[in-house]
């Protein structure tokens, strides 16, 4: 059961707001934020809620996000042992701090909701974190890699991905290792992604003498022109720490325009169908789970749920995870009829998976990280991402 906040450009979901919210009863916004403090009744239902991107520059992660969040709501509620069912209040980030502050605040203020799954975005997780804190949240964000996010500022946090921290020596090491550069030309975005992780792996870089170069660029820019031409001609390899597959496409394809065949390094967001310049490698946080044997009936009943060409990434089947997680913790706190956020909240830092649909135990650091994670990487041949490492 769904309901949606109409934010901003989901304009459009507002007829399956409101029939979701007569559906579900229990969705309402109070003008005060509420601490958490209060029991809600949990026996037949509970409420969590699901913020990502849905609409704006990385929809169509945000499409992905989406449709892996409410397969894992639509298989728990479908089983009639579990208890108690889940009813899901939808806000779109639209990948905008501010917007995911919006919605934050929204959520908050429903003193019937108990969790939240996501937001998806390191740069959203900083907006909404002071919010979700003093709401008493507990909430598990599907992608949200910023190693700084797990420094104690954000309360309530924890993640299924690893953090950037492992992002950048995974990426350094196999830049050195397996590709053997000497000059390396990195480029961020200037977000609160970008930066961090730009920095930690020129720093590992430069700790095994290669030497780099620097630069930013806007997270709207659309002309590389004057960044390519200031890529030197003895530069192995352009890492591009960008948050936009979009915008890591254009570059290369501007690049390519310009004459320049260098090899492209790019983050964790390489993983998409918005990405296809072959020859590129990039880092990501999961596994493509079409690899792995133990997924393939769950893979089977996503195609059969959402259709052969539905978005299956990287990015997917984290966020079923992190659903998974906030349920399975609301389930655990509602076993006496009630429950409040923050015995929800103690339950997802209780959690311990043996295994999970990423083929690896999970539980949580004290932190809020996520134990024992690690990077994998891709190269993309023939326009599509294949394992190599």
């Amino acid at each position: 059961m769904v309901e949606k906040l109409r934010l901003g450009a989901v304009a459009a979901a507002v007829t399956l707001a409101a029939a979701a919210a007569a559906q579900a009863g229990t969705a309402r916004t109070a003008t005060a934020v509420s601490t958490g403090a209060a029991s809600v009744g949990c026996t037949g239902s509970a409420t969590i809620g699901y913020m990502g991107p849905t609409t704006g520059p990385v929809a169509s992660i945000g499409d992905e996000l989406r449709k892996w969040a409410l397969f894992a709501i639509s298989r728990w509620n479908a089983n009639a042992k579990n208890k108690p069912k889940i009813k899901v209040v939808e806000g779109d980030t639209q990948f905008d701090p501010a917007q995911a502050s919006t919605v934050a605040q929204q959520f908050a203020s429903n003193r019937s909701m108990l969790t939240v799954s996501g937001p998806a975005a390191s740069q959203e997780v900083s907006a909404v974190g002071p919010i979700f804190a003093k709401a008493g949240f507990g909430y598990v964000a599907p992608s949200a890699t910023g190693a700084g996010l797990t420094n104690g500022k954000n309360a309530g946090f924890f993640r299924v991905v690893p953090s950037d921290a492992e992002q950048a020596v995974t990426t350094a090491n196999h830049m050195v290792s397996k590709l053997k550069v000497k000059r390396v030309f990195i480029v961020d975005d200037q977000t609160s992604y970008s930066q961090p992780l730009a920095n930690a792996v020129e720093k590992l870089l430069k700790a095994k003498n290669v030497k780099t170069t620097r630069t930013s660029v806007r997270q709207d820019q659309n002309d590389y022109a004057s960044v390519i031409s200031n890529i030197g001609g003895d530069t192995d390899l352009v890492y591009l720490a960008v948050s936009v597959p979009a915008k890591m496409q254009l570059f290369g394809e501007q690049m390519i325009q310009s004459g320049r065949k260098i090899r492209l390094f790019v983050g964790d967001a390489g993983y998409s169908p918005d990405f296809r310049i072959d020859g590129s490698r990039f880092s990501a946080f999961a596994p493509d789970i079409r690899n792995l044997p133990s997924d393939r009936a769950i893979v089977r009943a996503y195609f059969k749920r959402y259709g052969s060409k539905a978005p299956l990434t990287t990015y997917g089947p984290p966020s079923y995870l992190a659903t998974q997680v906030v349920i399975e913790a609301v389930a655990r706190a509602c076993k006496n009829g009630s429950a409040t956020r923050a015995e929800v909240k103690r339950e997802i830092a209780r959690t311990k998976m043996r295994t999970s649909i990423l083929a690896a135990p999970i539980s949580f650091t004290k932190r809020g990280d996520r134990a024992n994670a690690h990077f994998v990487i891709f190269e993309i041949r023939n326009g599509k991402p294949v394992t190599i490492g």
